[in-house]
């Protein structure tokens, strides 16, 4: 294996509740392509069977190897980043996206876990999937028929990965773990509560952080300043909310 498709091998590709065998299929043929080699499917609405591995062609090893998954948050949980692609446009904070070169970009950049999420053939993501994405990506296309069949969809954000890995040396950037960005977001949470802010008000602010973090390029040690901050913050304002009580 090349030393590109060594580093494009880290990156996984997740496809949320596939209803064809065929779309599994062709997705596995064009990772095949672009050197990504790590399939995770979330909760199937078919098998992988023969089909899929016939139209898989020469990435049918890829289908050998393929996770199941029962739940979306429980593979997002096994990442430091997670990509997400929509093509429906609507709530600015929600579906704030970045272009595919962008997004692939980010990922080439950024070190961790990292995985592509390609969302159901049919519908997409729902918006609880959506919050819980580091970052969205949406292709540019027709406005009267934007809606891309999900392994032509797969095909550009793999170009556009490829690229990005083929120009980006090594990561440059220290990503932020899991388990760190959810403490930061527990310390906006409960700085919220204190604060006396509504939950849809929190909700929005938490994914606002969210997806900042990622398009922000923050560090694990940014983030660990912010954290930092945040925490003292908190605790600052709990004890002085004591005293006055």
């Amino acid at each position: 294996m090349s030393q590109l498709c060594e580093k494009l091998s880290e990156i996984s590709v997740v496809f949320v509740q596939p209803l064809y065998e065929q779309n599994i299929g062709y997705i596995a043929r064009c990772m095949k392509n672009f050197c990504l080699d790590k399939l995770v499917l979330v909760k199937p609405r078919c098998g992988v069977g023969l089909e899929s591995r016939r139209y898989a062609m020469h990435g049918a090893d890829i289908l050998e190897r393929v996770k199941i998954a029962e739940s979306f948050s429980e593979v997002v949980r096994e990442f430091d980043l997670v990509v997400c692609s929509t093509g429906v446009k609507g709530d600015r904070v929600l579906r704030r996206y970045v272009s595919p070169r962008d997004a692939a970009e980010i990922i080439a950049e950024n070190t961790g876990k990292r995985a592509i999420v390609i969302g159901r053939e049919d519908w997409g993501l729902s918006n609880e999937e959506l919050s819980l994405c580091d970052l969205v990506v949406t292709i540019e296309a027709n406005p009267e028929y934007p809606s891309l069949n999900a392994s032509h969809a797969a095909v550009i954000l793999f170009y556009e990965i490829f690229n990005a890995v083929t120009r980006v040396a090594s990561p440059s950037i220290e990503r932020p773990s899991r388990s760190e960005v959810e403490k930061l977001l527990e310390y906006m949470e409960l700085l919220g509560q204190v604060l006396g802010y509504s939950e849809e008000r929190r909700r929005r602010s938490q994914l606002i952080m969210r997806r900042l973090i990622t398009e922000g390029r923050f560090s694990s040690i940014d983030l660990r300043v912010l954290l930092s901050y945040l925490g003292d913050a908190h605790r600052s304002l709990k004890s002085c909310i004591k005293t006055i009580d």
